[in-house]
Formats: C-alpha cells, sequence, structure tokens
C-alpha cells in the first residue's frame, strides 16, 4: 500500500515509518497537521495514519480538511493516538476517520483495524518492559541506527519529563496533559509499558479535573522514568556491542 503517516514525535515517526517499510508498504512521513493535508492532496493514497496530536492543525481536524476537499477521493484513514479516551474516540468518529489505533503501531493491530476487527485487549497482567519491541527494531534496521533511536528516545523521554515538571509547579494542567500524553507514546512504541501506564494514568487525572488523584500519579511517573531510562540505556549499549 502507499501509506501516508502523520507523526510529530520524530523517535515515533522514524520507528513507525521502519515497521511498515518493512513490511513492504511505501510510505511518506510527515510532521503536522497542514504537511498531511498538503500531502494527501497531492498524492492519491491508499491509506493514511493521522495522529490525533498533531501540531499545527489537529489530526482530526485534518482528517476533516482531506474528507471536504472537492475531488479528493476516499483514502482510508485511521487515528493513532498514545490514549484511547472517549474524547478521543468522539473526535475520531466525529471527523470522519474510519477508525483508531493505540499505539504503539502494530502490523497485526493495524491489520485488523482494516479488516474491521476490534483489536485484541492487552494481557490482564502488563509486563513492566516488552523486551520485544526493541527485538523488532534489531530485525528492521542496522544496529548503529537502532542504537541512535534508542538513544534519542532516551533523551526525548528526558525533555518530556522536564517539561512535565515545569508545567506541573507552575499549574499548566493543558502542557501538563501534552506532556503525559507525549510519553505515553513514545514509551510504548520502545516497550516501556510500565511508563507508559503511568503516563495515561497521569494523563487521565490531568484531563478529569480533580486534584485528588494527583499526587500519587505523579509519584508513578516519576518512579516509572528512571527505569525506563535505564532500560533504554541498556538497550543502547547491548545493541552497540
Amino acid at each position: 500500500m502507499h501509506i501516508l503517516l502523520a507523526e510529530d514525535e520524530t523517535v515515533t515517526r522514524l520507528a513507525a515509518r521502519a515497521l511498515l517499510e518493512r513490511a513492504g508498504h511505501r510510505v511518506v512521513a510527515v510532521e503536522d497537521g497542514p504537511a498531511a493535508v498538503a500531502a494527501a492532496a497531492q498524492i492519491a493514497f491508499d491509506l493514511i495514519l493521522m495522529d490525533l496530536g498533531l501540531p499545527g492543525l489537529p489530526g482530526d481536524e485534518a482528517v476533516r480538511a482531506i474528507r471536504g476537499r472537492p475531488g479528493g477521493g476516499t483514502p482510508r484513514i485511521l487515528m493513532l493516538t498514545a490514549s484511547i479516551t472517549a474524547d478521543g474516540r468522539n473526535r475520531c468518529a466525529g471527523c470522519g476517520a474510519d477508525g483508531i489505533l493505540a499505539k504503539p503501531l502494530k502490523l497485526d493491530a493495524l491489520a485488523a483495524a482494516l479488516a474491521g476487527s476490534p483489536q485484541a485487549s492487552p494481557p490482564v497482567v502488563e509486563p513492566d518492559f516488552d523486551e520485544g519491541a526493541i527485538a523488532t527494531m534489531w530485525d528492521m534496521l542496522p544496529p548503529d541506527r537502532t542504537a541512535e533511536l534508542i538513544g534519542k528516545t532516551a533523551a526525548v523521554l528526558r525533555q518530556h519529563d522536564r517539561t512535565l515538571g515545569e508545567a506541573l509547579r507552575n499549574g499548566d494542567r493543558m502542557t501538563a496533559g501534552a506532556m503525559a500524553h507525549k510519553i505515553a507514546g513514545v514509551s510504548g512504541q520502545y516497550g516501556c509499558l510500565a511508563l507508559r501506564r503511568a503516563a495515561r494514568a497521569l494523563e487521565a487525572a490531568l484531563e478529569d479535573g480533580s486534584s485528588a488523584d494527583l499526587p500519587r500519579r505523579i509519584a508513578d511517573l516519576t518512579g516509572a522514568m528512571a527505569p525506563a531510562l535505564a532500560f533504554l540505556d541498556r538497550c543502547a549499549a547491548a545493541t552497540r556491542g
């Protein structure tokens, strides 16, 4: 298939693109909403994978623009999001998308969505780390490229963690929620499942508007961040040999 991938997080976009290309697809990757709309106007894609939280133009608004252009065709469009919330589902359903996929992108979940089948439920007891996610990257990419991506991921998580901490200290719930969402997306793509769970829970607590549960959720994310970074550092070192 000819696929348009719209994802703003560089490390997530690179990993998803490598996965799709390894499966034999042709991929055009962009990092914001306006670029996605422009690409869709120029190329007749078979499938568009659209991140819900794109900068410049949110993913759902980009879908509306693509669906609304005259003579634009009807490509399949699936939304990507790190946290499938009720609000996210409503936004995806209301914009004309054909479905929604949880990050990280997995080929079996993509195939199920294209076939109209529901995604499989996650295991009841999820491990803290998914070494298979890193193993998949080892299979897809040269060792030096894999090590580079893992190192960049650790750096991105550290930066998002600093921005999150600053937003929380300033009482900026919107920025804090956006950072928690980004942490969930990046950590899941690279196998840091405990950190993803903690980030999703913090994002939900921030969206809820109540402060009662925030201290525990913040502590959970803080407690999961250091082991996640250590895991990534170990994987990068092992990749370098």
